[in-house]
């Protein structure tokens, strides 16, 4: 079962603007490229250098046809009742682009990243906080005790003192 709006509203104490017709919103924060070979191996992982890309003047990423590494806005904390899944807005799709993402599991805690490939040979502008997709929560037959516990829990997570507001 999905979990409905309404029901997000509740368990994540969110406003009405946090959230879609059939998830939460998640925003683009940042946007990177690859600069190096990644490797999966059995017992371990080989992510590759990162380089940022930083938005024009107007706020605007200006992406190329490739593949980009982005980091969603949003902290989220997946119950641990429930799987997440990040679906790309149809727009993004419209303008020849895609987002890929994994199964957010159970536990989990962090700011998410995805794949955005572009395939419009034209390219595709984005303005850093707009919508590109969407999470939606799906509840598994019972809690879980095999919660996420990998090396990228709390990943992406700033916290900001409050008498000292910069990360």
């Amino acid at each position: 079962m999905i979990l409905s709006p309404e029901t997000l509203l509740n368990i994540f104490n969110l406003s009405v603007d946090d959230i879609d017709c059939s998830g939460l919103k998640l925003h683009l924060d940042k946007v990177f490229t690859f600069k190096g070979r990644g490797g999966l191996y059995r017992n371990t992982k080989n992510l590759p250098e990162v380089d940022e890309i930083k938005p024009n003047e107007k706020n605007l990423y200006i992406l190329k046809p490739g593949a980009y590494k982005i980091r969603y806005k949003e902290v989220v904390k997946v119950p641990e009742n429930t799987i997440a899944l990040a679906i790309p807005r149809s727009t993004l799709l419209r303008a020849g682009a895609t987002i890929y993402t994994a199964v957010w599991d159970p536990g989990y805690n962090g700011r998410g990243e995805g794949l955005m490939v572009v395939f419009n040979l034209n390219g595709i502008e984005i303005e850093v906080n707009a919508q590109i997709a969407q999470l939606i929560f799906i509840y598994m037959d019972k809690t879980t005790r095999y919660t996420y516990r990998g090396s990228y829990q709390n990943e992406n997570i700033v916290y900001i003192n409050k008498e000292n507001p910069s990360p």
